[in-house]
């Protein structure tokens, strides 16, 4: 079952990203316990449209990723320090399978998934076909090997 308040973290981040249109690169987020962050660093609190209750969990993206040709390489080389309590990423992706005709039809997708250190996980997908909030997938781990790819990034 996945936990609500990841739910709402990854479907917060897949409507920021959407936000910013199609074509995008890779992006990825820190996923933080609102309260814990803002003890260590209580400036961030005027940055915050709502209070601890009503985010808790607090996503910072990160800038400058590093070049990589796939998601292995770009995150086998990332490690977060204890203060990190989940990572999120969003990614673009082709998919390609056969329809009834026996041609393959293309769809492209937005894949949006976030981990926490315990193991939990949530998944939305956004089809560019269908691009509204009401049509997002979710699903604990929709993408094969990806939830796992993250969790080792905290670990």
């Amino acid at each position: 079952m996945i936990p609500p308040v990841l739910e709402q973290t990854v479907r917060d981040v897949d409507r920021h990203v959407a936000g910013a249109g199609w074509d995008q690169p890779t992006r990825l987020f820190a996923v933080a316990k609102t309260a814990a962050l803002l003890q260590r660093e209580p400036a961030l609190a005027s940055q915050l449209s709502g209070g601890v209750g009503d985010q808790p969990f607090t996503t910072i993206e990160q800038d400058d990723l590093p070049v990589a040709d796939d998601l292995d390489e770009l995150l086998g080389g990332i490690t977060w320090p204890d203060s990190v309590d989940g990572v999120a990423i969003s990614t673009e992706r082709v998919m390609v399978s056969p329809n009834p005709t026996g041609q393959q039809s293309r769809h492209e997708l937005r894949i949006t998934m976030a981990v926490l250190r315990d193991g939990s996980r949530c998944t939305a997908l956004r089809l560019r076909a269908h691009d509204d909030d009401k049509s997002l997938v979710i699903g604990e781990d929709l993408v094969t090997g990806l939830g796992e790819l993250l969790l080792s990034t905290l670990t």
